[in-house]
């Protein structure tokens, strides 16, 4: 069962960076983007999923359960999104996640905070915190969308849909470049920017995609 876990985590995080880069030059809401993005979705799911299992059943892997987590909040967000545009369609699943990630990200910085002043691994330390705050500013942004949906602009759903799914593909870059370091930083002592590396380089380049949308999606209204 181990094995099965650890193969299928795999293969699936391979068929997500695959996908995921497939997507970014796809014909957005064409056929092609719809099916892919669903098996994008479904692999993200199973390898929160397989890693879980295997934290839980066999080892704990703290590491296992930080990606774990963003890999299927922002996925999770990603689809659901698009299926709920109209403001305070939100199912009582979409607050539980939201939820879950906030005290998730919570118990991550306080574990940080633990690193630090017991354990003494102030790199460790650091790390905790930031995805922590990350992973509780994610949870905390859809909570108060749920209560005061701020939806002024038309296509605001997009703009989520983007970063959400934005968000998934850097999430498994990161846990790829995480669990390869030599491939990256080959025997270097710095291989924990490898954890901040793929955010900051990814996150401007998300940005600049949904610039693009709306300049588009505003000339096209014009025009009409």
């Amino acid at each position: 069962m181990e094995q099965f876990l650890i193969i299928s985590h795999i293969i699936s995080g391979g068929t997500v960076l695959l996908l995921g880069l497939i997507q970014m030059f796809n014909r957005k809401g064409g056929k092609n983007h719809i099916i892919l993005g669903k098996i994008y979705v479904g692999s993200m799911w199973w390898i929160c999923l397989s890693a879980l299992s295997i934290i839980t059943i066999y080892r704990f892997s703290a590491f296992l359960l930080v990606i774990a987590v963003l890999t299927f909040h922002t996925s999770f967000v990603g689809i659901r999104v698009v299926n709920r545009k109209r403001p305070g369609s939100e199912k009582w699943y979409d607050w539980v996640v939201a939820g879950a990630t906030s005290l998730f990200g919570i118990g991550l910085v306080g574990y940080g905070l633990y690193t630090y002043f017991v354990v003494s691994q102030p790199v460790l330390a650091f790390l905790c915190a930031a995805f922590g705050i990350l992973t509780l500013k994610n949870g905390t942004d859809d909570l108060r969308f749920f209560i005061k949906p701020n939806v002024s602009e038309k296509s605001w759903w997009l703009y989520q849909h983007i970063g959400a799914m934005g968000g998934s593909y850097i999430a498994a870059l990161t846990a790829f470049a995480v669990q390869n370091p030599n491939i990256f930083m080959p025997n270097s002592s710095n291989q924990w920017l490898l954890w901040i590396l793929p955010g900051i380089i990814g996150t401007p380049v998300i940005s600049l995609a949904t610039r693009r949308w709306r300049k588009k999606l505003t000339s096209d209204r014009a025009t009409v």
